[in-house]
């Protein structure tokens, strides 16, 4: 396979070592990062380092990679594997939202969501998946990072926020290798086999359409993972998911396979090789549906004459070179889109877990048990009227004209809390302090 070539290479090269603990200067903070920020925030090396001391082992690679799926069961195994429960928070996630553009999808009872902003889908139900979400946030990035430079090349990751209850994609399969950090709540998964293995992008299943149910097996794995755990899932491999009672949070580390196997590859160096040789004549760039009088033996000719030079030259080193040249084009990229994604953007204050909310004065609220929304007067003037899940009333019961801190007032679910929080100061109702209370 085209990894373990690789493979082979790194550990040639002296790549294939141990992630660093530490950094040795801040030029090298990307692959030396320090293990932890503080006693409770681990960051992305010390991340990747638990990815690979304890999940990515030699049984890992002879049973299961691009083989069979892995349920790591961190009430079973520990929980050092998985870190991102204690590097990752609520403000961190809002962060990545904030900054991701049109990386973030929304998703609701399986169908596309277009909402006035994330805040407000969520609060409708939806879904948040956020694509390349290593680009908007420094762990991930520099845990994706590292786990390119020790063992896969090119990594990215996906965030996936689920509210209570809903299920954000029907079952599919896909064209990735993919490992599920499940970061807060917990989600109910079944596993069922590959109709296909190994399959092509065009391969996939349950993307635009329901799965045939002749392809559809019995479940081989069906199980609920909790904070700490982590899924692998080789390509092909049919899933599906969905929320119970309370939300889940979980970050993908997706490992392109099927655009990094052997046969996509060999189209890649073929066309490289095409476009770089003599054999790009005006016949062979000429469009396939042009002129009838084509000389179909000339064209034949050149055809096989491309091929011809291609095979001549081919060799697996080849391929590997010229994959890792565009892998380093590729990583280079993302690192740019990182530190652009990640720039200080000047803005109005967000509110956050640590800071503290009130009524605006002159604002009084009300938010009856079963009534399913809140209505915000000032005297006798309607300021708002707005719809509101069970989860939030007591939350919206609790505000007062006395400032108090976010992360005290009730409500189960974190994120929705300072969606709601921040939709109200947005709509004038609500007040934000963002210093301490004795300043």
């Amino acid at each position: 396979r085209l990894w373990d070539l690789q493979l082979d290479r790194l550990v040639a090269r002296g790549r294939h070592g141990a992630i660093p603990s530490a950094s040795r200067s801040p030029a090298a903070a990307m692959s030396t990062v320090d293990a932890r920020d503080g006693p409770t925030r681990p960051k992305g090396a010390a991340v990747a380092r638990g990815l690979c001391e304890e999940l990515f082992t030699d049984d890992f690679f002879k049973r299961h990679w691009e083989k069979e799926p892995l349920h790591y069961r961190a009430a079973e195994r520990g929980k050092t594997a998985n870190l991102l429960p204690d590097a990752l928070g609520v403000d961190d996630l809002m962060e990545v939202l904030r900054r991701c553009g049109p990386n973030l999808k929304m998703f609701r009872r399986g169908e596309a969501l277009d909402a006035e902003s994330f805040m407000a889908g969520y609060l409708e139900g939806a879904t948040m998946v956020v694509n390349q979400a290593d680009r908007c946030n420094e762990t991930l990035f520099t845990m994706c990072r590292l786990l390119a430079e020790r063992l896969y090349v090119h990594v990215f990751s996906v965030v996936y926020l689920t509210p209570p209850g809903t299920q954000a994609v029907r079952m599919h399969t896909d064209d990735q290798d993919v490992f599920l950090m499940q970061v807060w709540g917990k989600k109910r998964w079944t596993i069922r086999n590959a109709p296909t293995t190994l399959p092509y992008t065009e391969e996939m299943l349950g993307k635009d359409a329901p799965v045939a149910k002749e392809l559809v097996g019995d479940p081989i794995m069906e199980f609920t993972m909790e904070p700490h755990d982590i899924l692998y899932i080789p390509r092909g491999y049919l899933h599906e998911a969905h929320t119970c009672d309370e939300p889940s949070l979980h970050i993908t580390v997706t490992v392109p396979t099927s655009d990094y196997c052997w046969g996509v590859q060999l189209v890649k160096h073929f066309m490289q090789q095409l476009h770089a040789g003599s054999a790009t004549s005006p016949l062979l760039r000429g469009y396939l549906g042009g002129s009838k009088d084509v000389d179909v033996g000339n064209l034949d000719g050149q055809l096989k004459g491309a091929v011809e030079t291609w095979l001549q030259g081919l060799s697996s080193d080849g391929v590997l070179d010229a994959w890792e040249s565009r892998m380093a084009r590729t990583n280079e990229w993302q690192a740019k889109q990182f530190g652009r994604m990640c720039e200080d953007r000047p803005g109005p204050p967000h509110v956050t877990e640590e800071s503290r909310v009130r009524l605006m004065p002159g604002v009084t609220c009300r938010c009856d048990e079963g009534a399913g929304f809140a209505t915000f007067m000032r005297g006798d003037e309607l300021c708002l009227e707005r719809p509101l899940s069970r989860r939030l009333v007591p939350l919206v019961q609790r505000l007062t004209h006395r400032p108090q801190k976010v992360s005290e007032l009730p409500c189960p679910d974190a994120f929705e809390r300072i969606c709601l929080l921040q939709l109200l100061n947005y709509q004038g109702v609500v007040q934000l302090f963002v210093k301490g209370p004795g300043s």
